[in-house]
């Protein structure tokens, strides 16, 4: 059927199917920026879209991710042109409009993007050119064919001293305001998972686990590129149940866990929510922090040095776990394929362990394990409950947790008993002046009584006298 003779509703409908469950802006930009100019693109990309999704099971961020590509790729030339009037010559410009100029990219980030969209452009051509021959088969048509991967020369867009240390993350625990982004933040260190992973689950998926000598766990089940995978929390849980008690569904067990706020309240969040959430906390919430430390001042000032996003958490957690599992633990920990580089990246870019320890023997570093405990959840002594790092009191059953704490509430019960000792001393004084007072005021009462039963006995002594 020629695309210039489907009805617009039944357009419309099919945007609908497409976009269903992403953000509403993926269903606005196919509308507004295609449907009223270029009808046969439009249902190109419902058909690609609906093909994929019963071809390879689309994933939600991926199919946003193709809908926005093919959307812009068609307004680039102006919805002037059918895609397969697209030419090889056009392709490539579309492409090079991603390039930046060493000035403005110094680390090169706009090679990922314009590898991306090689790929997805490539998949998308042969598609449109063989749609009934199996995925895996269809060749390349002419537009796609010799299109080299540009190489990059760093090995990531982070450097070691982006990523975030265990003091960063207790210090962003300390001054965040919000309960939900506090777990955010803890899970994410804790688990390493992509940010969509997490931000899936729902609180059912938190599944909390005694050991044989009661220590508690828990474990998420996420989905991921590579499938499905547990991954253990232990040191975010304190920050897990503290969210879940403020959850506003909290009741619900199949709720979004880190849902929307306002008229999102319940809603999955998407990733690109959690960056601005990050670049607030960044630009906006922490240099504006007054009251607190000079130390605490001069920590953050240094922590806005480094990048604030959802996947810069997913690289400081994946490096530290780097140095203590081994390459194919770290590969299914990090939900990575088996011919995936990544897990080079992390062991050979990453990890500066051998750069460390030369440091460490000539004496001008420390070791840092004394920052390895910073994020460890406390563990109640008597209950066995896990407890934010600096709580003073057990959550569960109000065991004092610290020594300095015990102390200080020992003071405080002293200072409390020697309070009441010293009211009791005043109330007695008082009571005692009172009843002096109260026998002072009966003695007077008395005499007075005396007084007047003497000047009456006069009186009537005066008047029989008189009478006589």
């Amino acid at each position: 059927m020629n695309a210039t003779t489907i009805a617009t509703v039944d357009i419309l409908r099919k945007i609908v199917d497409i976009t269903k469950g992403l953000p509403a802006y993926t269903n606005e930009i196919l509308k507004t920026g295609i449907l009223p100019h270029n009808k046969a693109n439009l249902v190109t990309i419902c058909d690609y879209i609906s093909s994929m999704i019963h071809e390879v099971n689309l994933s939600d961020n991926y199919r946003k991710d193709v809908i926005m590509l093919l959307a812009r790729f068609s307004i680039f030339f102006n919805n002037t042109k059918v895609f397969k009037d697209i030419a090889r010559a056009d392709l490539l410009q579309f492409l090079d409009s991603y390039r930046k100029h060493e000035s403005s990219d110094p680390k090169h980030k706009y090679v990922a993007t314009y590898n991306l969209f090689r790929i997805h452009l490539m998949r998308f051509y042969k598609w449109l050119y063989s749609p009934n021959i199996e995925h895996k088969q269809r060749p390349k048509p002419a537009q796609v064919e010799n299109i080299p991967q540009l190489k990059r020369k760093e090995i990531s867009c982070y450097k070691p001293t982006d990523l975030w240390t265990q003091e960063d993350d207790a210090l962003f625990l300390m001054y965040c305001p919000s309960s939900r982004d506090k777990c955010y933040h803890a899970m994410s260190r804790d688990s390493a998972c992509r940010p969509h992973e997490l931000l899936k689950l729902r609180i059912k998926d938190v599944m909390f686990k005694l050991t044989s000598d009661k220590r508690q766990y828990a474990e998420i089940s996420v989905n991921g590129k590579t499938g499905t995978r547990s991954i253990p929390l232990i040191n975010s849980i304190p920050y897990v149940k503290d969210w879940i008690n403020q959850h506003p569904q909290s009741g619900n067990q199949n709720s979004i866990l880190l849902c929307g706020f306002g008229r999102s309240l319940g809603k999955q969040l998407n990733p690109s929510a959690v960056d601005l959430i990050y670049r607030y906390y960044q630009h906006t919430y922490f240099p504006k922090l007054k009251n607190i430390p000079q130390g605490d001042k001069n920590k953050i000032a240094e922590l806005l040095k480094k990048p604030w996003n959802p996947y810069i958490r997913r690289h400081s957690a994946l490096t530290e776990k780097s140095g203590i599992l081994k390459e194919h633990h770290l590969r299914q920990y990090a939900g990575w394929a088996k011919n995936s580089n990544m897990a080079q990246k992390y062991l050979q870019y990453f990890g500066n362990e051998s750069s460390n320890n030369l440091l460490e023997a000539a004496g001008i570093i420390t070791s840092d394990k004394q920052h390895s405990d910073l994020l460890k959840s406390k563990s109640c002594p008597n209950c066995k409950e896990p407890n934010k790092p600096d709580s003073k009191f057990c959550i569960n059953c109000q065991m004092v947790l610290t020594y300095d704490e015990y102390s200080e509430t020992l003071e405080k019960q002293q200072q409390r008993e020697s309070e009441v000792q010293s009211l009791r001393a005043e109330v007695k004084a008082l009571q005692d002046e009172q009843k002096q007072k109260a026998e002072e005021i009966l003695c007077t009462l008395a005499q007075f009584k005396e007084q007047l039963n003497e000047r009456d006995q006069r009186r009537l002594e005066a008047d029989f006298r008189n009478g006589q």
